[in-house]
């Protein structure tokens, strides 16, 4: 039987970024899920959610598409948090089995959920949870921005959050590829994804509270729209841990990297050009982790 997975969408004044709406809802039509997936949009857009049917007819032969206007009081960043009702209503009658928040530049495909997927339950009794490297293309390569230092696989990496340094761990296990699980210091991915289990551990924890999840993230100080998507990251963390998500490393030419369907692209380059704006050194995902 076929799984069911519910998927909600941000999107701010979204005609003007149509165009990443519209790679998102396509990648999800290749699913091996039955797909619902709801765009919120702002109250103040409310005038295009007829040109917006309109131009997500294309997908309704895949995937189901509704278009959700928010209420008044989700406005601006705090939009990213106008679908958690839904969240909470669709796991208590547990209609799905999957659940996935996202922003609407992030291209998640069907190998990033089907890696998510098979590593999700291996990594339970870790305490941990399958994560992702964002990254943009550009300069005809992709630029881990999220994390713009190099992540020692043996010593701590330095300053990635102010003066505070971070210590990649090192998690052994048995795969035919995978030699181990890793973490990078900022685990954010512009969305996070829940099984029906984890879900229901997500709309009872702090970390569901639009304010209270502020606490969860400490040093980083992450805004309110990221905290939208940080579902259990920095809940019941692991001992000597920061976070729950790891990431998997293969070894490539002697080196270890993190295979594509762990990476993830954000649809623009802004934050790239902010980096060398600011003179940082460009750091390619495959060369992210170094012995």
């Amino acid at each position: 039987m076929r799984k069911k997975l519910w998927l909600a969408v941000t999107a701010h004044n979204p005609l003007k970024r149509i165009g990443s709406t519209l790679k998102v809802l396509s990648n999800y039509c290749a699913f091996d899920c039955d797909v619902t997936a709801n765009v919120y949009i702002n109250y103040e857009a409310q005038a295009a959610v007829g040109e917006l049917d309109t131009l997500f007819d294309q997908f309704r032969k895949s995937i189901q598409v509704n278009v959700v206007v928010a209420s008044p009081g989700y406005s601006d960043w705090y939009l990213t948090w106008a679908h958690k009702n839904d969240l909470a209503l669709a796991t208590l009658r547990k209609e799905y089995d999957y659940y996935i928040y996202q922003e609407n530049d992030m291209l998640l495909c069907k190998y990033h959920f089907n890696y998510w997927v098979a590593w999700e339950k291996r990594l339970e009794p870790h305490n941990l949870e399958p994560g992702f490297v964002r990254y943009e293309y550009a300069q005809g390569k992709k630029i881990a921005f999220d994390n713009h230092l190099r992540h020692s696989l043996v010593a701590e990496t330095p300053k990635i959050w102010g003066e505070r340094g971070f210590k990649s761990p090192v998690v052994l296990v048995v795969d035919h590829d995978i030699k181990l699980f890793s973490q990078v210091s900022n685990p954010y991915y512009g969305a996070m994804i829940l099984s029906q289990r984890t879900a229901d551990q997500y709309i009872r924890s702090q970390s569901f509270d639009p304010h209270g999840s502020y606490e969860r993230v400490g040093c980083r100080n992450w805004p309110i729209a990221d905290r939208s998507s940080m579902g259990l990251a920095f809940e019941e963390v692991p001992d000597g841990l920061d976070h729950r998500r790891c990431v998997p490393l293969v070894k490539r030419n002697g080196q270890y990297v993190v295979p594509d369907y762990a990476l993830i692209q954000h649809d623009d380059t802004k934050y790239t050009e902010d980096l060398i704006n600011q003179r940082f050194e460009l750091i390619e995902c495959k060369n992210l982790f170094v012995l």
